[in-house]
């Protein structure tokens, strides 16, 4: 049985190979990815093991996500194939019409993995697990989705497996923002372990500043293992008691999507493998500078060796011969 055991939507991404409206891109990449998915690999790339729990297409777009995650190691034993709905899909835009930023297009209501129910939730699997992961992206797409997730998170701390929960709000994907609020509100009274930013903290607390967020937290929710991404001023995590700080890793960015994912796989796997907060939110920034630097999610999720020396070069001429 794997690790880490997450749940959510993997997706085929077309990202633009050149900048600008997509009204005016001809040319595109296909690249497997996904939140949930995105953390699996990331996991186990630096020896996590790690099954996804979720739905595809019965499509050979579910055929190439499919492929893929068991070609990188994941554990796809409770990958199910929907013959009656696609696989999701979504388009990068890229510089348009702000530097610097990408924008997406959505191809997924309806989806297979929207499909998702609480009777895909093996209680057995998510129990033997020593974490178990989901985000605010699979609450958001379908009310069936949502119930998986928190009955994976109901399960995981029924049976003692810590839960950790990617807010990953997204505006496009909810009817609502009050639905949301709600939804995610009650995901964070099921969880040890949170991933947020800024925004989504102000969203869902009330509050953005630091120790606001973590008090705000512990208090209303008992979360004590709280991870706050600052962008390109870092991150700041609450962990049992003591407060880190990282600062961010400042690299040339060819698309910023799968930034926030790569940090959740490795800080995840630094944590699981005992390193202390501190070298996994460092670890984790450098993922998540690796990630940045090229397009697609996963094709540049680190390994071991390539943290390495992504951590020992940065900032200086490295010799590479």
């Amino acid at each position: 049985m794997p690790e880490v055991v997450a749940l959510g939507e993997p997706l085929v991404q077309f990202n633009a190979v050149t900048d600008g409206p997509l009204r005016h891109v001809t040319y595109f990449e296909k690249h497997a990815t996904g939140s949930e998915a995105n953390v699996c690999v990331a996991l186990v790339r630096l020896g996590v093991s790690c099954g996804l729990i979720t739905r595809l297409g019965a499509d050979e777009f579910g055929l190439f996500i499919y492929n893929w995650l068991r070609g990188e190691g994941v554990d796809v034993s409770h990958i199910r194939f929907d013959p009656d709905r696609p696989t999701g899909i979504y388009f990068v835009q890229r510089n348009y019409p702000i530097s610097g930023v990408s924008d997406v297009l959505y191809y997924r209501k309806g989806s297979a993995a929207s499909a998702l129910s609480s009777d895909d939730v093996d209680s057995d699997y998510v129990g033997s697990a020593r974490v178990f992961h989901t985000t605010g992206i699979t609450m958001a797409i379908s009310d069936t989705a949502r119930s998986a997730a928190l009955r994976g998170l109901e399960i995981a701390r029924s049976r003692g497996v810590a839960t950790s929960f990617d807010v990953n709000f997204r505006r496009k994907l909810w009817t609502n923002v009050e639905d949301a609020v709600n939804a995610l509100t009650r995901a964070l009274s099921l969880v040890d372990i949170v991933f947020l930013d800024e925004d989504e903290a102000n969203l869902l607390l009330g509050v953005s500043a630091i120790d606001d967020v973590f008090r705000e937290l512990r208090s209303r929710f008992g979360v004590n293992k709280a991870v706050l991404k600052l962008g390109l001023r870092g991150s700041v995590a609450y962990w049992e008691g003591r407060v880190a700080k990282v600062d961010a890793f400042r690299v040339p960015v060819k698309d910023p999507i799968g930034a926030g994912d790569a940090y959740a796989g490795v800080f995840l796997a630094s944590i699981l493998r005992g390193y202390d907060v501190e070298s996994a939110m460092r670890r984790a920034s450098a993922a998540a500078a690796m990630v940045v630097m090229v397009r697609g999610d996963e094709e540049n999720l680190p390994r071991e060796e390539d943290l390495r020396r992504f951590l020992e070069g940065y900032g200086r001429q490295v010799d590479l011969r």
